[in-house]
């Protein structure tokens, strides 16, 4: 049922919204930018649930647009972009929204996210495939997508890696038992993610 503005009022505690009276009741309070945006007028008919509707679908045009210039710079999974909507201050309701329409067009997909990130993470800090699928679903990728992406590493490589690292670190126990060195180094890569059987066998070969 519409009902008519009969006043719009500036909230003293905050210029930057307005208290919007219907049938002179204090029904609804709104951004003062939407209420010429939207030709919202003292005199005018209009349902509660219409003002609602219209500052939602605002509030998810920002959300989209916030959200662009996020992907402009990089890439974002799912939870980590919802997590930066919802500390902006956007509803639910928007970020749900923006969320869904972002993964249909492509512009949020967790296993690009966690391939670029995995190569990133090799790159800079190596790990082994256990620390690599435990960090990927820290960040919010689903444990399918984390395992997929991790498991398409070859064993070979994943060797060579801690192979190079090994080697480095071995270096550090030039001056320890050959016990206690291997029982360091053991610990060292367990540490970084490398499984048992990859580890004994780089421990054999750099000791």
């Amino acid at each position: 049922m519409k009902q008519k503005i009969t006043d719009i009022h500036t909230l003293q505690e905050n210029a930057s919204y307005s208290r919007i009276y219907l049938d002179d009741s204090p029904t609804v309070v709104i951004p003062s930018k939407l209420v010429e945006k939207f030709g919202l007028r003292i005199g005018l008919e209009i349902k509660a649930d219409v003002i609602d509707k219209l500052i939602l679908a605002d509030e998810t045009m920002c959300a989209k647009t916030y959200a662009l210039e996020l992907l402009r710079e990089n890439i974002y999974s799912k939870k980590q972009m919802t997590y930066q909507l919802e500390r902006e201050g956007f509803r639910k309701e928007s970020v749900e929204a923006i969320i869904s329409e972002l993964i249909s067009s492509g512009h949020i997909r967790d296993r690009l996210y966690a391939e670029k990130w995995v190569k990133r993470r090799i790159r800079s800090n190596p790990r082994g495939r256990i620390l690599l699928k435990q960090e990927l679903i820290e960040k919010g990728v689903d444990r399918e997508t984390a395992v997929l992406v991790v498991d398409a590493i070859k064993v070979e490589d994943e060797k060579k890696l801690a192979l190079q690292i090994a080697q480095k670190q071995s270096k550090k126990y030039k001056n320890l038992s050959m016990q206690v060195a291997k029982r360091r180094l053991h610990g060292f890569l367990a540490r970084r993610g490398f499984e048992s059987e990859t580890i004994m066998q780089i421990i054999e070969k750099v000791l």
